[in-house]
């Protein structure tokens, strides 16, 4: 199987594939208080096990845009692949939402970016920035800002995430390599496929009957992740992946507005101080990355 030519990505693509990052994040967000409403009737395992098992309901008539080329078997595989380490990932993260505060989750899973964003230089072969790689130390130190120097103890739900994060790093590093030869549709349809396969193993040993309030969460659930993966997919699809990454840290103001109007989870004054960190590195490659493509233009 041959590798397609891949153009480098203009200014304008890394951009939007930049607001694609932050509005699938929105969506991501957004489905928290979901899991968190359902947890007294469902375990968080078979919760994720029904938003993935009502995403790919959703997607079935989407099999009908599938090219000839997605059904073939080194692809499959490679979508097989990416969705039982993508199990994991959600697995664990929707463990993890039930026993940490919102912006504390969010804030540990900036790890999978940093995790990202090397593989992206190792093994996509990525152009290598001291700027981008400068943005993501930083706004990862923003997130170490936001869970507050001195911490006394890291919690079951915490090291779920810390667990989770280089799985979800492999599922996005996949993903960049698959979406170069497969379609955006087989992208989403196959990761909710295999997923809600993988994940019923686990959730067979913690069923219970759902209430049909909980179906009617869960399903909600499934609609914002599809649309998010959507935009993930296609920001993987029009701009480099090391580029997008810190546009993820904005879901910590998505996640602490959702913790302070829904649950009451007053931010501090860490909680500030990494946000706007975050914030301030992520400006700054937007910028240098623009003013590096008007001079290439200039050139030109």
């Amino acid at each position: 199987m041959s590798v397609p030519e891949r153009a480098v990505p203009t200014w304008r693509e890394n951009f939007v594939g930049l607001l694609l990052v932050l509005l699938g994040g929105l969506f991501i967000t957004s489905l928290t208080w979901i899991v968190r409403s359902v947890a007294d009737d469902i375990h968080p395992l078979q919760a994720g096990f029904m938003r993935y098992g009502f995403g790919t309901l959703l997607l079935l008539p989407m099999v009908l845009r599938l090219q000839k080329s997605d059904f073939e078997p080194k692809l499959v595989a490679g979508h097989f692949l990416r969705g039982f380490v993508h199990a994991f990932s959600v697995l664990l993260w929707f463990y993890a939402v039930t026993k940490i505060s919102l912006a504390d989750l969010t804030a540990l899973s900036f790890t999978s970016p940093v995790f990202v964003t090397l593989g992206a230089f190792i093994f996509l072969a990525e152009k290598f920035s001291y700027r981008r790689l400068g943005g993501i130390i930083f706004a990862f130190i923003g997130a170490v800002v936001v869970l507050r120097p001195g911490i006394e103890a890291i919690s079951i739900g915490a090291i779920a995430i810390l667990v989770a994060s280089p799985f979800q790093a492999a599922s996005s590093l996949l993903g960049k390599h698959l979406v170069r030869y497969t379609s955006i549709y087989a992208m989403v349809f196959y990761l909710s496929l295999f997923v809600t396969l993988v994940s019923l193993v686990p959730t067979m040993f913690v069923w219970s009957t759902p209430s049909l309030h909980t179906c009617a969460m869960t399903f909600a659930a499934a609609v914002m992740a599809t649309l998010a993966h959507f935009c993930w997919s296609k920001s993987f699809q029009i701009a480099d992946l090391s580029f997008t990454q810190p546009g993820y840290y904005f879901t910590l103001l998505w996640a602490v507005a959702i913790g302070y109007f829904i649950y009451g989870e007053v931010p501090d004054i860490w909680s500030g101080a990494g946000a706007a960190i975050i914030i301030a590195s992520t400006a700054y490659i937007a910028a240098r990355e623009r003013q590096a493509a008007r001079r290439a233009a200039e050139g030109t």
